[in-house]
C-alpha cells in the first residue's frame, strides 16, 4: 500500500511540475501593463502570425468581461507626465504591419467591444503589399489610415520605413529611415503617435554600444515609446521605454493560453 502511496505521490509531483514548467501554473501573474502584439485576423484560417475572427472576439470579450482598460500610447504618455499609478486592468491592442484585413476584420470588433487599438505602419509599403515577406497580401492604404487615424479607436505609430531589423542598422541609418517615415505620413496628412515597434522584434539594446546613441536619437526624434516582443508584463512606471516587451497571441494559441498569456506574458515558466 505504501509503495502506491508513494508512486501516486511522485505521479502527482511530475504532472505538477509539467504544468508549472508549461503553464506557469502556481505561478503568481506580475503587477504591470501587457501590450498584446497581433498581425493578421482571418474569417477562418489562423496560423502563427493570424487568429480568425472568431478567436479575436472571444479574446476581446474576455478582456471586456475581466475589466480590462485598453489605452493607447499616448495615454501611457500622459500617465507617465502627472506621475499617476497605472489604471486597474490596463492593456495595450497592438497591430503589426496595417494589413487590410484590419480594417476588414479587426476593426469592426474593437468597435463592437469599445475597445482601442495601436497600428503599426510599415510607412514605405502603404498602398502595397508585404514585399518584405515576398508576399502578396495588401496594405491599408493612406486614405483608409487617415480616416481611420481621426476616429479615437485608432492610434498610428511607426514600424520602420523599409521594415528592416533596427538590429542590423547604425544609428544613422535608423535616423533616416525614421525621417522617411516622418516625411512620409507627414505628405499624406496621417496623424500618429510617437511610438515604434521593432520589425522582427529587433532592437539595438542587446548591443550596448548602441543603446545609448540609439535612446538619443529616439529623444531626438520624438520617439517616446519602442516595442520588442520578450513576452513579459512590464512593470509600471517603465524601466525602459525603448525597451517595451509585447506578448506574442498566435492563432494556433488555444484560449487557455491565451488567458495566461495576458495575466503572465508567457505559458511555459522559463520560455
Amino acid at each position: 500500500m505504501m509503495f502506491l502511496y508513494l508512486m501516486a505521490a511522485l505521479l502527482f509531483g511530475v504532472v505538477l511540475a509539467y504544468f508549472v514548467l508549461e503553464y506557469s501554473f502556481l505561478v503568481p501573474a506580475p503587477k504591470g501593463l501587457p501590450v498584446l502584439m497581433y498581425h493578421k485576423v482571418s474569417e477562418s484560417v489562423p496560423d502563427g502570425l493570424t487568429v480568425t475572427s472568431a478567436q479575436f472576439d472571444q479574446q476581446m470579450h474576455y478582456l471586456r468581461k475581466k475589466g480590462y482598460r485598453p489605452l493607447h500610447f499616448s495615454d501611457l504618455m500622459q500617465l507617465e507626465k502627472c506621475k499617476d499609478p497605472l489604471p486597474r486592468g490596463a492593456i495595450v491592442i497592438t497591430f503589426d504591419d496595417a494589413y487590410t484585413n484590419f480594417r476588414d476584420h479587426a476593426l469592426p470588433i474593437l468597435k463592437k467591444h469599445g475597445f482601442p487599438a495601436t497600428l503599426f505602419l510599415p510607412v514605405a509599403f502603404i498602398g502595397k503589399t508585404n514585399i518584405w515577406d515576398r508576399g502578396s497580401e495588401p496594405i491599408l492604404g493612406a486614405a483608409d489610415l487617415k480616416m481611420m487615424a481621426n476616429n479615437d479607436l485608432v492610434e498610428m505609430g511607426l514600424h520602420s520605413f523599409l521594415h528592416r531589423n533596427y538590429r542590423d542598422m547604425a544609428p544613422e541609418d535608423i535616423a533616416e529611415d525614421l525621417k522617411n517615415c516622418r516625411e512620409t505620413l507627414n505628405y499624406y496628412g496621417i496623424p500618429y503617435f510617437g511610438v515604434l515597434a521593432y520589425p522582427y522584434g529587433g532592437h539595438p539594446g542587446k548591443d550596448p554600444d548602441m543603446r545609448n546613441p540609439t535612446a538619443m536619437l529616439f529623444e531626438q526624434e520624438g520617439i517616446n515609446y519602442a516595442l520588442r516582443i520578450g513576452n513579459r508584463i512590464n512593470r509600471w512606471p517603465f524601466r525602459n521605454r525603448y525597451e517595451l516587451c509585447r506578448i506574442d497571441v498566435r492563432g494556433t494559441d488555444t484560449f487557455c493560453k491565451f488567458r495566461i498569456k495576458v495575466k503572465k506574458g508567457r505559458t511555459k515558466r522559463f520560455a
